[in-house]
């Protein structure tokens, strides 16, 4: 008896050992100890973004000592990114309290001559202020070259700037109509791409703009139509003599092509049939393509250069359980920084020499706290939505949660024409399956990455086909007896807080509960803040063709049917609401709307709203008020 009652204590204690154990929301939410890490051009030093005090602060560590030094400290803000302007000056942004514009500055690695070089604005505007280093001049440790749209918001011109002083010489004028400018490798500029817009803003094109030398004039290369399959600049060819282009035209899916601008032949470098592929990667040393990324279920990499290609053999060898990538080369091509990530892990950074000898050391975790094995598994899936179109997606269920029925988290992604979910870290995702919920993310027609057909085939679904395969996505699940169906809520931001304020208002009957963070509840108040100041027509002639036209009747008549503002009478379940009152993207004014309506209505609500975050909250302090504010509400509900 005895014996069979340790049996049992022993049993109950592995169980218990091995069942998803609660973590803190600082687990998963505060600030990473190491992010962004990158070599200088020469090798010497290595860079990061690591919590200093309260902040964010940019950390150098000189690869003779390994003695890490923070060269700047900031207390209520952040530094967001940052970039080597040389071997002994980085250049590092600073945004606007969520405003999205980004101060610029600079200090040596060694944390003298600090300065800032060109202020952030303090406004909260669509198209927000910016001026960001475009490439070191590698015969010029003085100065960089800049994009800044100080003149005109959407129109950015092109300048050499004095990293030490800020002083900006422009390099060209934008006319009026150039969206962006493309440089050969001696820093020349080359190509523009040009904004066409009709006279009535109903349709617009962009036009791939190439000449042989900065004096000769301008041709048009290809002409990308709204809506229709198009080219753009992906880069030169070493010998600066023909360009790479990503391309859709002829195959839905983007590929990259060699293009001869004398004669006009493309020829296929690398393209995949079934998604879009990325821009390439090219050598610091003499500019030849090392790679080409794109993600089907999972991130992949098609590397066409040999060197590199066996390089990244042996390193998938080495860490086998880890998606693996170069995130910074030096010129010579003799050193790299490795980040190998997961879905249970934001990663780990390594140093790898490739000279003599292939040579890999442990340089720090991402995050050390976060354990993988206590973590649960992302896996991809895919469903038929009602129409019979395929929709892929990814599902993570709770680490104790096979063969049963949970809770679902329903997790639509923001954007929504162009991004895309994929698999890997999420934090989010990581923290509601901890806390026992499975989350269920679906990448709806709209979603970047699956082709044009498939992404244009969206334009003025808002709250129909696009809401149905959303919808189609919570059917699947309890259909497959992985949701219990009395326990399911929709949670997302941006497009994804419209997703949840579309779903609760709509298909009241299959969600408990709802958070909308920094959603649109209002589309004919979107349409007015988008065009407001686009005096050239561009964004609202996308606008009007993607979204909808309110002076056409039937697109108003659709958008005020499919405003979640108007249909609040029919909500019904708990929401929490959560937006910045600096957000550039999606105005405060709807979360002041859906507010007082809900106020009006008698509907009852939570919310945080922060004065000084934007599109998203991004100082430590406010995401771990949300997460905790989160956390009771989803276990209140569901």
């Amino acid at each position: 008896m005895i014996q069979k009652l340790l049996i049992s204590l022993l049993l109950l204690g592995s169980a218990l050992a091995t069942s998803a154990e609660e973590l803190p929301v600082e687990y998963f939410f505060k600030n990473y100890e190491f992010s962004q890490v990158t070599l200088s051009p020469d090798g010497k030093h290595l860079a990061a973004i690591a919590p200093v005090g309260n902040s964010r602060n940019l950390v150098v560590v000189d690869r003779a000592t390994m003695k890490p030094l923070a060269v700047t400290s900031l207390k209520k803000r952040d530094v967001s990114r940052y970039q080597w302007a040389s071997n002994e000056r980085l250049l590092f942004y600073v945004e606007e309290d969520g405003n999205e514009s980004l101060a610029l500055n600079a200090v040596n690695i060694d944390g003298s001559k600090p300065r800032v070089l060109t202020k952030a604005s303090r406004g909260v505007q669509l198209i927000p202020r910016y001026t960001r280093m475009v490439d070191r001049l590698k015969d010029d440790d003085r100065h960089v070259l800049v994009l800044s749209n100080d003149r005109r918001a959407q129109f950015p011109d092109l300048y050499r700037m004095d990293i030490y002083n800020g002083r900006k010489k422009r390099l060209t004028s934008n006319p009026g109509d150039i969206t962006g400018w493309g440089l050969d490798w001696d820093y020349k500029i080359r190509v523009a791409t040009r904004q066409v817009v009709a006279k009535d803003k109903s349709d617009a094109a962009t036009e791939l703009l190439y000449r042989e030398t900065e004096e000769a004039p301008w041709k048009v290369l290809a002409t990308s139509r709204l809506g229709e399959e198009g080219s753009g600049f992906a880069g030169f060819t070493p010998d600066n003599k023909n360009l790479y282009i990503a391309s859709n035209v002829g195959r839905d899916r983007m590929a990259v092509y060699r293009l001869d601008p004398a004669t006009g032949k493309k020829t296929l470098i690398f393209g995949h049939d079934e998604v879009d592929v990325g821009t390439p990667s090219y050598s610091p040393k003499d500019h030849r393509i090392l790679a080409i990324g794109y993600v089907t279920d999972k991130p992949h990499i098609h590397y066409l250069d040999k060197k590199f290609g066996d390089i990244q053999k042996a390193l998938d060898k080495a860490l086998p359980d880890t998606v693996n990538r170069i995130a910074s080369l030096t010129d010579d091509e003799k050193t790299a920084v490795v980040i190998a990530y997961s879905d249970k892990t934001p990663g780990t950074y390594y140093l790898l020499e490739t000279e003599p000898k292939l040579k890999l050391t442990y340089l720090a975790q991402v995050a050390e706290r976060i354990k993988p094995e206590q973590m649960a598994d992302m896996k991809p899936i895919s469903y038929k939505a009602r129409d019979g179109l395929l929709i892929h997606g990814y599902l993570t269920l709770p680490r104790d949660a096979e063969g049963k029925k949970v809770p679902l988290i329903v997790h639509p992604h923001g954007g929504p024409y162009g991004p895309r979910d994929t698999w890997g870290w999420n934090p989010e995702v990581q923290f509601l399956a901890n806390r026992g919920y499975a989350v269920l993310q679906m990448n709806f027609r709209g979603s970047g990455g699956y082709g044009n057909k498939f992404e244009v085939g969206a334009w003025k679904q808002w709250g129909l086909q696009m809401q149905d395969d959303i919808t189609d996505a919570v059917k699947w699940a309890i259909k497959e007896g992985i949701a219990d169906p009395e326990r399911v809520c929709i949670y997302g931001a941006s497009y994804g807080g419209y997703a949840t304020m579309a779903g609760l208002t709509m298909t009241p009957d299959l969600y408990k509960c709802g958070i909308n963070y920094v959603g649109v509840v209002d589309l004919m108040m979107l349409e007015e803040w988008d065009t407001r100041h686009d005096r050239e027509g561009g964004i609202t002639a996308w606008f009007h063709r993607a979204v909808g036209n309110p002076d056409d009747p039937a697109d108003r008549a659709r958008m005020e049917k499919t405003s979640p503002i108007n249909l609040l009478d029919k909500l019904d379940d708990p929401l929490f609401v959560v937006h910045g009152r600096r957000d550039p993207r999606v105005e405060i004014a709807q979360a002041e709307e859906l507010m007082d309506k809900l106020d009006e209505l008698g509907k009852p609500y939570i919310k945080l709203i922060k004065k000084k975050e934007g599109h998203g909250f991004r100082r430590e302090e406010n995401k771990l008020e949300l997460y905790r504010m989160m956390d009771e509400f989803l276990k209140k509900h569901l």
